[in-house]
């Protein structure tokens, strides 16, 4: 791939099958993934991935007691309204198919003049607690940092 950034901010995640996934943030508008099935000795080469994104990086861990995997990443796919080039909206998804698709969705800030990014995620009890950077282009910059709980449900669509 031609790239002027090449693989940034990479992450990992056990499958429940003990496969590893691995994702990286690009400027080619979209994480790239890529696999180990030998405990990281070797690895598939990166390929796009659904999780199109300006180069902001993604979070993604699996739910607990359950081989689905729950990502945080600014969705530019199209689904939820966004900014060409900004780190907005800051959208939710679950696979359940080890990261190749991404079918549920949910809207977690959404503001067109919002930045949102670096996120952390933390399972307690059945919700998860998020926390990322915020900001916005009127007050500038990275400057806040939001906290929230989630229940799991509301991100399964149950």
């Amino acid at each position: 791939m031609r790239s002027g950034s090449g693989l940034q901010e990479p992450g990992l995640v056990e499958l429940e099958d003990g496969k590893l996934f691995g994702w990286a943030r690009t400027d080619q508008g979209m994480q790239y993934g890529f696999a180990s099935a030998d405990a990281g000795r070797s690895w598939s080469p990166p390929t796009p991935t659904e999780m199109h994104s300006p180069n902001s990086p993604a979070s993604i861990k699996r739910l607990p007691d359950s081989g689905k995997l729950l990502a945080l990443f600014n969705d530019h796919s199209g689904r939820f309204p966004f900014t060409k080039g900004k780190r907005t909206p800051l959208v939710a998804a679950i696979s359940s198919d080890g990261g190749r698709t991404w079918p549920q969705a949910k809207l977690i800030e959404g503001d067109p003049d919002g930045w949102y990014c670096y996120t952390a995620m933390s399972f307690v009890d059945n919700a998860v607690l998020l926390a990322y950077c915020a900001g916005d282009s009127k007050i500038g910059g990275l400057n806040r940092l939001r906290i929230r709980r989630l229940s799991l449900a509301s991100l399964s669509g149950q």
